[in-house]
């Protein structure tokens, strides 16, 4: 059985969990998610709770209503990936194997890396 092991359950992970689980043979392949938190922020939405329009109900779900039956879904964070030996290890010392990996564990706002942004003008 094939592995596939997708890392980042946002809105590309998720996206591309359901794609593939569509697509792929379920007999030959075997799905795993993983992302340390377990609730999906509809970040969009934000804009309109000051509005009424949207209640912070209507941006917040959470993440297994957006998974397909059959996956392995794992809520923890992320150690370090050995790409060479096609491993993720994950907080707590647990192990998993793979033999595709999608990466999509979003992106990180870090103004201090670039030299001159995080000055007495940043909020």
């Amino acid at each position: 059985m094939k592995k596939l092991l997708i890392l980042g359950a946002g809105t590309a992970g998720t996206m591309m969990l359901n794609k593939l689980y569509k697509i792929l043979d379920l007999n030959e392949w075997e799905f795993t998610i993983v992302d340390q938190y377990k609730t999906h922020y509809y970040q969009p939405g934000f804009l309109f709770i000051p509005f009424g329009i949207y209640t912070k109900q209507d941006v917040t779900k959470p993440k297994y209503d957006f998974f397909p039956p059959g996956v392995n879904v794992i809520f923890n964070s992320i150690d370090r990936i050995d790409g060479k030996e096609n491993k993720v290890y994950l907080e707590g010392g647990k192990v998993l194997q793979y033999d595709y990996l999608i990466l999509a564990t979003g992106t990180e706002t870090r103004p201090d890396m670039t030299p001159g942004l995080k000055d007495k003008l940043w909020v």
